[in-house]
């Protein structure tokens, strides 16, 4: 046997096989990373990698078979001999070996990829007319030029939108996509589009050059695609060109009129692509950059300015003040738009945003449901009319935001919506299903945080505490992550570790009951934010808590309450405060005004029978206040078959309960939640474990669960 090997050997220095192989590998590797950044630059489809990998692949045998059988001299290519028998079996058996291996190798791939492709299709349900616009590269050397490439496809993309017979992946989902790096087929199955539009823009000088392909999201092949090069004053020209074409290849026996670019006026589009990209970087960050804001509104007023007549620009602008909360202003560019188009759906959502603003909340409802009947495939219609019925407890929520997630399936903020609706409704299978299938979405903090949210409104605090912990770990500079574990912690009765995390917290020391520490700090914090109406009910309830009614009162009639619900309620937070009014109404012996907003309370909101505390406390309290000590017993009872915890303050300190401090059910219900918060401690560092997070720690790289 060793002499065998020895032979093997020879014949492989011999022949140099272990330097071709060697070679073929770096040549193979080489030429692969070439090919899929052409693919990638070029928006050429899929499938021309992976032929690349499969022809180096089957190519390898035969690569070397050649280097075996030939050698390069200084006299030319010339055969090689074999140097004995032994070696010739050893040449015939690796032959064999190497065919088999390679053949092995090819069939271990070729499964995947059928897969791939099978479940793809099985998976994916295509409605022809379904479109994606991913935003377009910037090509420019200059980023300040990014404005124009994003711009142009987020002009496309609501041009499309206001077309019926289109349905279109909504911006926040295309985004998603791209930041995700997924490929034409991969977007396509995610946001279930049949078609895929994308490009690039580059500006050198005065020319601006625009490249755009539309693919077919079921193979990846280009159907069509066109490279423009024009002035910046003729980009609205290109628009419309790529509309037409886009219409013409998606639509093709259709008569469909293409609608109308937000504007014809090449100047007062420049402005509007410029405001939007501001507005838009404002927005992602969920904070208020005010000088940026401003910006994006001057550049507004100067689209409307080059350009009066432009509905969309006058809706644009009065969003933009109505976000910087100059509710007044709005007034104005919102009816001009009004106006000009009435029956555009984006006019209708602003309007609708700014009466619920304004608290006007049955007119908002009025211009939500009619952004709808316009088109009922605008995802921000249909998700902001589904809050609006949540805060007016009126049904159809949950139809609402999966409608709306059918078009923007990768909208988190839809996700944590529909969660909240299924979790408070008790709707338990189907929002476990819900956060299943998030899981299944592309990691980020902003999905974890979604996710944890969710499961703490399910009673499963301790996983909301290591999805939380996962987020930090991946985002270790957002405070956010630290004051919400703060909080869960308190929740479930934590507070030392609660207090390690965020001292100062008012929200912390509010389910502590540690009251006067938290007037000191609320009243301090009111100075920076007096619009706060969270801060606000809790001041006003820690008030109550040490027997000062009259402030409490105070703090609240500062926010127009109870006035400013009668036609509805906004927030949760301003729910809270009209009950925390109610309370502190009744402890001053004000009964009978407290029992008025106890009615209409009751009547307007109707307390689903449901097992929420939300629902069941504040109904308790409501009907304690009315007298009717039987029906919030009920309430109490029904309290104790929930999950999601209450809040000690409310159920231990209003005066509603204060009678009721010896009654068997409202101590069953204190006993029952302070054993769940028990069970949840003991269970907090098994859950920990199993997700594989620390509290004191903060990897840079978090695994998956079941990863």
């Amino acid at each position: 046997m060793p002499k065998k090997n020895g032979s093997f050997f020879a014949e492989l220095r011999k022949r140099k096989v272990v330097q071709a192989a060697a070679i073929y590998g770096a040549v193979a590797w080489g030429v692969t990373e070439v090919v899929v950044t052409i693919v990638e630059q070029l928006f050429l489809p899929q499938w021309v990698s992976t032929l690349a990998v499969i022809f180096f692949v089957v190519g390898f045998p035969v690569a070397m078979f050649l280097a075996w059988t030939f050698d390069i001299t200084a006299d030319g290519i010339r055969r090689m001999a074999v140097s004995s028998r032994r070696g010739t079996a050893s040449i015939a058996a690796s032959l064999v070996l190497l065919v088999a291996g390679t053949t092995g190798l090819f069939f271990l791939i070729k499964p995947s990829l059928d897969v791939r492709q099978g479940s793809r299709a099985a998976a994916v349900t295509f409605e022809p007319n379904s479109v994606a616009v991913m935003p377009f590269a910037n090509a420019s050397a200059n980023p300040q030029d990014a404005y124009l490439a994003s711009g142009l496809s987020d002009e496309l993309r609501d041009q499309f939108a206001r077309m019926a017979d289109l349905r279109i992946a909504a911006r926040s989902s295309s985004v998603a996509a791209t930041e995700q790096g997924l490929d034409a087929l991969a977007a396509a199955a995610k946001l279930g589009v049949a078609h895929i539009v994308e490009g690039s823009m580059r500006r050198r000088g005065n020319i601006l050059t625009v490249s755009v392909q539309l693919i077919d999201g079921r193979d990846g092949l280009a159907i069509w695609s066109e490279q423009f090069q024009r002035g910046p004053q003729e980009l609205l020209n290109v628009q419309q060109e790529i509309a037409e074409a886009v219409i013409r290849h998606v639509l093709p026996n259709s008569e469909v009129a293409i609608a109308e670019p937000a504007t014809r006026d090449p100047t007062a589009n420049e402005y509007m692509l410029q405001a939007r990209h501001l507005e838009q970087q404002v927005r992602e960050r969920q904070d208020v950059d005010k000088p940026l804001l401003l910006e994006a509104v001057r550049l507004y007023r100067r689209a409307t300015e080059a350009d009066p007549e432009s509905a969309l620009a006058q809706s644009r602008l009065a969003g933009a003040l109505i976000y910087l909360g100059e509710l007044d202003a709005a007034e104005a560019p919102i009816n001009k738009a009004l106006s000009i188009a009435p029956n555009l759906s984006e006019v209708r959502v602003t309007l609708g945003e700014l009466r619920w603003a304004q608290g006007e909340v049955g007119e908002a409802g009025v211009a939500l449901k009619r952004a709808v009947e316009l088109n009922p495939n605008n995802p921000e219609a249909l998700a902001l009319l589904a809050n609006w019925l949540y805060y007016q407890q009126e049904t159809g929520v949950a139809e609402l935001y999966r409608r709306a997630l059918e078009h923007d399936p990768l909208n988190l903020e839809y996700y944590g919506g529909l969660g909240n609706e299924l979790a408070t409704n008790d709707e338990l299978d189907d929002a476990y299903l819900l956060v299943e299938r998030m899981k299944e979405l592309p990691d980020s903090a902003a999905l974890y945080r979604v996710i944890a949210d969710t499961l703490d409104l399910l009673g499963d605090v301790d996983e909301a505490i290591a999805w939380t912990i996962r987020a930090r770990d991946l985002e270790p500079d957002n405070p956010t992550h630290q004051w919400k574990l703060a909080e869960y912690y308190a929740d479930i009765g934590d507070f030392e570790t609660a207090l390690s995390l965020d001292p100062d917290s008012i929200a912390v020391l509010f389910k502590m009951r540690r009251f006067q520490e938290v007037i000191d700090l609320a009243e301090f914090a009111m100075i920076d934010e007096p619009e706060d109406l969270r801060l606000r009910a809790t001041l006003a309830t820690s008030h109550l808590a040490i027997g000062h009614y009259e402030s409490a009162i105070h703090v609240l009639q500062d926010t127009g309450l109870p006035y400013s619900v009668f036609n509805g309620w906004r927030t949760v937070e301003e729910f809270e405060g009209y009950l925390a009014l109610e309370n502190a109404l009744y402890a001053m012996g004000e009964t009978e005004m407290a029992r008025n907003l106890a009615r209409f309370s009751l009547e307007k909101v109707g307390y689903a029978p449901v097992y929420s505390w939300w629902v069941t406390v504040y109904e308790a309290c409501e009907r304690a206040i009315l007298g009717q000590d039987d029906l919030a017993r009920q309430a109490l009872e029904r309290a104790q078959k929930g999950y999601h915890l209450v809040w000690d303050p409310i159920l231990k300190d209003w005066p509603c309960f204060e009678r009721f401090q010896d009654d068997p059910g409202y101590l069953d219900t204190v006993r029952y939640f302070d054993e769940r918060r028990a069970m949840l401690r003991k269970r907090l560092p098994a859950t920990l474990a199993e997700f594989g997070v620390a509290l004191e720690s903060a990897p840079a790289e978090v695994a998956r669960e079941g990863d």
